[in-house]
């Protein structure tokens, strides 16, 4: 099968031998995997990462589960990162895997993405739990401002659009899916006693407050002009090259919308709160920089942008209020939703999403 999938990038390829090097399970399944080739002078990698669906994690809330399975509102996620590999990520110039295949099989659940496995150009895994340093975030926001320049404003994005079947900050089905119980989720997961019930008290809000503010912000970030957004570049979807350029992996939460969204989501979840208070504005006007060296016209004054960074917790605690400790582990949920928890208060966060 393996020869049959990455004859589509060379045609001309012949798979002799396959070991697995290692395989975890999360969201979804991931394998690294040895490859030798009958072809010496293919340009394919001796060293693959396969994505796939195998199973889910072990002992997640029932609703949850429900929801990674097949036709389930969780499978959106699946859906639209093949979607992404397949027919955008060639198109991009910036720092994320080179892809060799990416397409659905049978069933809406069922997914193959084969893409270069970052390890062999010398990438390093950040200590997510740690945070990144603010070199570190200024590398990841000048590559999610690689992407968001070359999509800022485009026509593409809108509804009857190619990429219209992105999903839309207020509608779609994974908005659908927060409707319908996904922020029940998230109030059974608050009252799990170790911490997410005293989280929110930091960010000194109520679940209803919560609730409120983050469809208010999903209002904010279906405003014009719409952009391609990785859609979840928290520091356990990075990497570090030698070089010092920082990529994202995981492109499961892909969407349209404002360039806040992966900007604030990005900062606040990399940095702790006494980096975030000393750099913020520093690296918004590195941002800022990048798009219009980049030639990002029509640019919002710095003002409004900064206002717009403060509205973003709303939607990173919401989303970390709701990840399972199963998918990563207590404490890489804890010290990421504490870093939204703790922005959501110091922000004026729902102040400004009353």
């Amino acid at each position: 099968m393996l020869t049959a999938v990455l004859r589509g990038y060379d045609p001309g390829v012949t798979v002799t031998d396959v070991g697995l090097r290692r395989a975890s399970q999360g969201t979804s399944s991931h394998v690294h995997l040895d490859v030798s080739y009958a072809e010496p002078e293919t340009a394919l990698p001796r060293h693959l990462f396969v994505k796939t669906q195998l199973g889910t994690v072990h002992d997640l809330p029932e609703a949850f589960d429900e929801s990674l399975s097949a036709g389930g509102g969780g499978t959106v996620l699946l859906n639209d990162e093949t979607r992404f590999y397949r027919d955008l990520r060639r198109s991009i110039d910036a720092e994320t895997p080179a892809v060799y295949f990416a397409d659905h099989l049978e069933g809406p659940s069922q997914f193959l993405i084969v893409t270069e496995d970052v390890t062999d150009r010398g990438a390093r895994f950040p200590d997510a739990i740690a945070g990144l340093t603010v070199d570190e975030v200024d590398e990841l926001l000048r590559t999610l401002a690689q992407v968001h320049s070359a999509f800022w404003g485009s026509p593409r994005l809108r509804d009857r659009g190619d990429l219209g079947w992105l999903e839309h900050p207020v509608r779609g089905p994974f908005a659908n899916f927060l409707h319908a119980n996904g922020f029940a989720i998230i109030r059974a997961l608050l009252e799990v006693p170790y911490k997410k019930r005293l989280l929110l008290e930091v960010a000194g809000v109520d679940a209803d407050t919560m609730e409120n503010t983050f469809w208010r912000l999903a209002e904010h970030f279906a405003e014009e002009p719409l952009t391609l957004l990785h859609g979840d570049p928290h520091p356990a979807n990075t990497y570090v090259l030698p070089d010092g350029r920082v990529g994202v992996l995981d492109w499961q939460l892909v969407r349209r919308g404002s360039w806040a969204h992966d900007f604030g989501y990005a900062l606040v979840a990399a940095l702790e709160p006494e980096l975030r208070r000393a750099y913020e504005r520093e690296l918004l006007d590195g941002y800022l920089a990048r798009l219009q060296a980049a030639g990002v016209e029509a640019l919002p004054d710095r003002e409004y942008m900064w206002i717009a960074y403060c509205r973003t917790p709303a939607w990173g605690f919401c989303m970390w209020a709701i990840t399972p400790d199963e998918m990563y582990s207590t404490e890489l949920v804890t010290a990421v939703l504490r870093r939204f928890a703790v922005a959501y208060a110091e922000l004026g966060t729902a102040e400004l999403l009353r």
